[in-house]
């Protein structure tokens, strides 16, 4: 695609001008279907003439999304206890990279998928193509934004389902969690027990001093807070990061990564049940 040409423009005109060597790629810019998550940019980049002896690294910061992710899930009240979720984008680099981390932490757990492709090969991991299915599990993740048509077809024959008590209550789910950005409210009108919260959100910790201010508060975040993809590049840089940051996620680094953020005050932001 030209963006990707764009991208390695930009880049050779920030080195030539600013000697910038560390470039991290924007949300719509990393994506799998534009450049294999960023791979294809870091490619053409050690293949251009001016700028394969350059030193430049190419990160998505999507390695601290996918820790920031598995925390907040891990985390939840009961999880311990939970015997399945419903996965919607499990496919995507970030969704895999929790999925792996969560079949291998916590193994009594059973996860649904939503996909007609089949990328995971799990005895845990089914698939469907059923999105309503989704009201089976208490705990629903959203790693992928759909069509807000699809949701209000999938959830029409429950709309307005008695809920006085948990028992009479035709559906399990209780949390959808979603990290799509932007994050778009779901039409939860007639389900009284169903929350759905925007999660992948970090903030500074009070006694920390790193990154105060404003960051993303054009995607509608308050002060002190910040998309884990954007903290992660900075970390890379803060720690000096000699490798490109591109592709498949590695788990390992997401432990690492993870480490770091807390080491630096960076915490998840609380969910308000």
């Amino acid at each position: 695609p030209l963006v990707n040409k764009d991208i390695v423009k930009l880049i050779k005109s920030q080195n030539k001008h600013y000697g910038t060597k560390c470039f991290g790629l924007g949300n719509l810019n990393k994506m799998k279907q534009v450049n294999d998550g960023g791979q294809l940019i870091s490619d053409m980049v050690k293949a251009d003439p001016e700028l394969k002896d350059k030193d430049i690294r190419v990160w998505t910061g999507d390695t601290m999304t996918a820790a920031s992710v598995y925390h907040q899930l891990s985390e939840l009240p009961g999880f311990d206890t939970l015997d399945s979720i419903f996965f919607v984008g499990a496919n995507g680099k970030i969704g895999n990279a929790v999925c792996k981390h969560l079949l291998t932490t916590k193994p009594n757990l059973k996860i649904r998928i939503y996909s007609l492709s089949h990328t995971l090969d799990h005895p845990n991991v089914t698939y469907t193509s059923d999105l309503a299915d989704l009201l089976n599990h208490r705990v629903v993740v959203l790693g992928k934004q759909l069509g807000v048509r699809k949701y209000s077809k999938a959830l029409s024959p429950f709309r307005g389902a008695s809920s006085k008590k948990q028992e009479l209550t035709p559906y399990k789910c209780r949390v959808i969690l979603d990290y799509t950005v932007p994050y778009i409210p779901i039409d939860l009108t007639g389900f009284h027990n169903i929350e759905h919260h925007q999660i992948a959100v970090l903030e500074t910790s009070p006694d920390s001093n790193f990154l105060k201010g404003h960051f993303d508060i054009g995607f509608g975040l308050e002060q002190h807070q910040i998309y884990p993809c954007h903290a992660g590049c900075i970390i890379n840089t803060l720690y000096d990061r000699k490798t490109d940051e591109v592709g498949e996620i590695c788990v390992k680094d997401m432990i690492t990564m993870w480490k770091r953020g807390q080491e630096l005050g960076l915490r998840n932001r609380p969910l308000k049940f």
